[in-house]
């Protein structure tokens, strides 16, 4: 057993219960390689010096224990752990938030490890504005506490500005992070895009109105790429040829819809309410995708049409 100076000892015994809020006494000592005697001794010293410390007997064993809601004003983290930390950062959605955090660790790592943390190469994350970042943080709170959000939110249909209040449940981030909310006004389960949000607080004083998790399963089932549109479900399939096949197995526009392997290519299957946005996809593929089914098909024919008639050399114009 290797002898450790008192600071050492003092210093080992912080680190333990920011790693674990219990300890016996005997595994503390075994922890840090002294006796439970010395232990013991500095654990009382630290309580009689004001260290939030509880004790507990449980013959034979004593336990240590800081309270649930202590925290020595720093978190610790392994040597191994400091390479995920650095990814996880450098995967986040770039914003001010993220890159002040980037450069507290850079400086707090000088000397001790080669990663590039202040701006990590070779990760090209999304953008979050500086009123998306705002925008978040307090959604983020209003979903943790389950709070009622009042909201200024720009509806692109109609192209017009409202407040509103919504009951927040959940938040998509992606490259176009989305509020998944009740809206009071409709009482109707809606995604709601944060770039169109100009403003947003929450309200203590609007009830909250809480949602069941098959409500939001059926919201997701109901969208397609992050849409959402009425209607009743519809089922759908297209085919697409190779090549071309292998790139939109791995380009879908949502996880909802399914392939499988057909004869010069591959065929897709989903139910949804969103044909139309669907056939926006299909059309898009051009000569390569093939709608076959009914709604889909007249969906596409009704796209290409119109891109033809725009496409088309008029007196008109």
């Amino acid at each position: 057993m290797g002898q450790r100076t008192p600071t050492e000892t003092l210093f080992g015994i912080v680190a333990a219960f920011v790693e674990k809020r219990t300890w016996k006494q005997v595994e503390l000592a075994r922890r840090l390689e002294t006796k439970p005697e010395t232990i013991r001794k500095h654990l009382m010293e630290m309580r009689a010096g004001g260290f939030k410390l509880e004790r507990e007997e449980e013959h034979p064993h004593v336990f240590w224990s800081v309270p649930k809601n202590w925290f020595p004003g720093a978190l610790l983290f392994k040597a191994d752990e400091v390479p995920d930390l650095l990814r996880l950062l450098g995967r986040s959605p770039k914003s001010k938030g993220r890159d002040r955090l980037l450069e507290v660790v850079a400086e707090r790592l000088q000397g001790v490890t080669s990663s590039r943390a202040k701006e990590p190469g070779g990760v090209q994350p999304p953008v979050v504005t500086e009123d998306e970042e705002r925008w978040l943080a307090v959604m983020e709170d209003a979903v943790n506490a389950k709070a009622a959000l009042k909201l200024r939110y720009f509806t692109t249909s109609t192209r017009n500005e409202s407040w509103r209040h919504v009951s927040p449940h959940r938040i998509d981030l992606g490259a176009r992070p989305t509020l998944i909310a009740t809206c009071h006004k409709a009482k109707a389960l809606k995604r709601f895009r944060v770039s169109n949000v100009l403003d947003v607080r929450i309200d203590n004083a609007e009830a909250f109105r809480d949602v069941t998790q098959a409500a939001l399963d059926e919201l997701d089932q109901g969208s397609l790429g992050g849409f959402r549109q009425a209607g009743p479900k519809v089922a759908c399939a297209f085919f697409v040829r190779d090549p071309e096949a292998a790139w939109v197995a791995r380009n879908l526009p949502d996880e909802q819809i399914k392939h499988a392997s057909a004869e010069g290519g591959a065929r897709f299957t989903v139910v949804t309410p969103g044909v139309e946005l669907l056939a926006r996809y299909v059309a898009g593929l051009g000569a390569a995708a093939r709608a076959e089914t009914g709604e889909l098909l007249a969906a596409v024919e009704k796209i290409a049409r119109g891109a033809l008639d725009n496409a088309r050399p008029s007196a008109n114009r």
